[in-house]
């Protein structure tokens, strides 16, 4: 289907009405730290609505997983970004190819095992923004040590699967003579592995987010799953994008629609901005329809097109939840609202890798 208005989904997908419901009734308790985005998980794989397009818009399919992106998200910020990073390191594993990747895959499909996605600072790197938080290095015997740290990642359950990047040994240089970047697999159960304290956070409390410390973790080769950096960071870039802004335009879209209900009487002066923003919301929605559509297909969205959607979506997210909390009187200023709740989850956003800061430093310079 074609989106023509903000509220209209990006695409039909059905998603079980038992699974929505679920999402919006933990809603306020993932907010608070009490329940666990990955709880969903499972029935999200069961129908089979937790791997679509992957990898790079397979079948067609990456539209329809945006729209289950969305659709949680109108309901829980949190459990849509959880599922965002579960879902990319289904992106990064289906794209790598290979037995290693295979095995893992084969549990993060079914959702029982969930994956983090912990890729922030390889897209600075991929763009000429920093430097990658973790090294491979060959120990004594001639075996491979990971060490380093991640300073942000979410879905840190013990269990957990890690996808990341980092320099390769020393004594393997790419062609300019530097170390390689390389993209890999490790557990976060492994020994060497330390994930960080609880963190107090604003919003997102139940997606298990924090830091991550490695030190000298023992690699198999086979857990390397790519050398080619900048070919795979092309490759998962706009699956990354697409994905996110789904999330941003679920939040927004709810934002919106409880906004319009809080217009009549003094909150009609709020009126131009609604109708402005409902526009703006539309046509962010069909960019991200086309797009997603367009992925690795003969016409795919340019890399500068898809970091001007993740942007606009992020202001569209801000901008209406504030609105939403504008119009909702002093039920906006209620803490465990829902309201409330969805003004602190749109203010992640904006810090967010890419952060708003990333993504327009990256326009800029025209990358």
């Amino acid at each position: 289907m074609s989106v023509t208005t903000a509220e209209d989904p990006l695409a039909e997908v059905g998603v079980p009405h038992e699974l929505l419901t679920q999402v919006s009734e933990t809603a306020a308790a993932v907010d608070a730290g009490e329940a666990h985005p990955r709880e969903v998980f499972p029935g999200l794989a069961a129908a089979g609505l937790i791997d679509l397009g992957a990898p790079a818009n397979t079948g067609g399919q990456l539209l329809r997983q945006a729209a289950v992106v969305e659709a949680l998200a109108e309901r829980s910020l949190s459990t849509a970004f959880a599922l965002w990073g579960h879902r990319m390191s289904i992106e990064y594993l289906a794209a790598a190819g290979g037995d290693y990747a295979e095995g893992l895959l084969a549990q993060l499909r079914t959702g029982e095992v969930p994956g983090v996605s912990g890729m922030a600072s390889a897209f600075k790197t991929y763009a000429g923004a920093g430097s990658l938080d973790l090294t491979v290095d060959r120990a004594e015997d001639g075996g491979l040590t990971l060490s380093g740290g991640l300073p942000w990642a979410s879905n840190l359950y013990t269990d957990a699967v890690v996808l990341s990047a980092a320099y390769g040994p020393a004594d393997e240089l790419d062609a300019a003579g530097e170390r390689k970047k390389l993209i890999l697999a490790f557990r976060l159960s492994d020994e060497g592995v330390e994930v960080g304290r609880d963190l107090n956070l604003l919003a997102l409390q139940g997606t298990a987010s924090t830091s991550v410390k490695v030190e000298g973790v023992r690699l198999e080769s086979q857990q390397i799953l790519t050398e080619d950096f900048e070919e795979f960071m092309g490759r998962c870039r706009p699956t990354f994008a697409v994905l996110q802004s789904s999330f941003c335009l679920g939040l927004a879209a709810e934002s919106f629609r409880q906004a319009r209900a809080n217009l009549p009487g003094l909150n009609e002066v709020f009126l131009e901005d609604f109708e402005q923003l409902g526009d703006d919301l539309g046509v962010a929605k069909e960019q991200l329809a086309d797009f997603a559509a367009r992925v690795a297909g003969e016409n795919p969205p340019e890399r500068r097109e898809v970091l001007a959607l993740r942007l606009e979506s992020g202001r569209l997210a801000v901008a209406l939840a504030t609105l939403e909390v504008k119009t909702a009187g002093g039920k906006g200023f209620i803490a465990d609202s829902a309201p409330n709740r969805r003004f602190r989850e749109a203010t992640f956003i904006p810090v967010q890798s890419p952060s708003e800061a990333q993504l327009r430093w990256e326009l800029a310079k025209g990358k």
